[in-house]
């Protein structure tokens, strides 16, 4: 993974903290909790954007919006020189939600978001499985994804941040 060009500073943190508690607050309400001018929130965040350390997005329970399979799949390719092409058509499915290039047993790992078991099976078969090179695939099946978080922030050096209010699907 790629390295931040420039270090996070102690308002860069607060900013991302800020915006993952609540990715709607205003650059008036951060700038008056933070005591800084409303161009510094303005000017520091579109510099986030710009580095690719800042992405805003609206995030939807795939539960709630109707999508009821969600699976791990790992891929082994052969010959491994079809690696990149592989991963290359694996980024334009729909239904893949993360790709990683991985060690270990296999060469890629996924996450589908399919609306039901049908749906996926029809993915696995109809545009993984006939892909050049791929292999083999292992799939695991999440049956309730108990925790959707982003990571901490964190400073350089400094000490870590408290965490981030995630979203959960546990009862009390």
């Amino acid at each position: 993974m790629d390295s931040p060009s420039f270090t996070l500073d102690k308002i860069d943190i607060d900013i991302l903290r800020h915006l993952q508690l609540d990715g709607r607050k205003s650059f008036t309400d951060m700038a008056e909790e933070m005591k800084v001018s409303v161009s510094t929130i303005r000017n520091r965040v579109n510099k986030l954007k710009t580095e690719g350390i800042l992405h805003i997005i609206g995030w939807t329970d795939p539960v709630k919006t109707g999508y009821h399979a969600y699976a791990r799949v790992t891929i082994d390719v052969k010959p491994s020189s079809f690696l990149r092409e592989v991963a290359t058509h694996l980024l334009c499915i729909e239904e893949v939600s993360f790709l990683a290039i991985t060690s270990g047993p296999y060469d890629l790992e996924i996450n589908l978001l399919c609306k039901d078991n049908s749906h996926l099976l029809e993915v696995m078969h109809e545009q993984i499985h006939p892909l050049e090179g791929v292999h083999a695939t292992h799939t695991t099946l999440y049956f309730e994804v108990l925790k959707w978080a982003s990571h901490k922030v964190q400073a350089g050096s400094s000490d870590p941040l408290p965490p981030v209010s995630a979203n959960t699907h546990l009862e009390a």
